[in-house]
């Protein structure tokens, strides 16, 4: 599952982040920690959470004590996922060029000292490697 393009949605983002937060956590869970952020109903997030598990992002594990009531889990890791954006976006965008893109947005966004600091460090790091980060 891990080598393959995996598509998910800004909403099914969400519910994924908490899934990566929590490592293990019920439906109820999930609409606390997203109501603060999200006017969503219950049923949108169970059916986002339906179709996290149709695409093998999410699992589950129905509770020993109570059969309506559902443990989710990811089965993807946040890393995993963010890779693969970040490799998707470097190839969409700039069509692979690294230095085209971190040129773009240093000349857009201005860093913190201690941001451009440990930027230099990786850059460092990378030239000692003999290739790019």
């Amino acid at each position: 599952m891990e080598d393959k393009k995996l598509h998910i949605t800004a909403a099914e983002l969400s519910v994924m982040k908490v899934l990566w937060q929590n490592r293990r956590c019920t439906a109820a869970v999930i609409v606390e920690q997203l109501e603060k952020r999200r006017p969503w109903h219950f049923r949108t997030i169970k059916t986002l959470l339906r179709n996290l598990v149709a695409k093998g992002l999410a699992g589950y594990e129905v509770d020993g004590k109570d059969s309506r009531v559902y443990h989710y889990s990811p089965l993807i890791s946040e890393e995993v996922y963010l890779t693969q954006e970040r490799e998707h976006f470097l190839e969409e965008y700039y069509d692979g060029n690294f230095g085209a893109m971190l040129s773009g947005f240093l000349k857009d966004r201005n860093g913190s000292e201690e941001e451009l600091e440990a930027l230099r460090r990786l850059l460092d790091e990378a030239a000692e490697r003999g290739h790019r980060p």
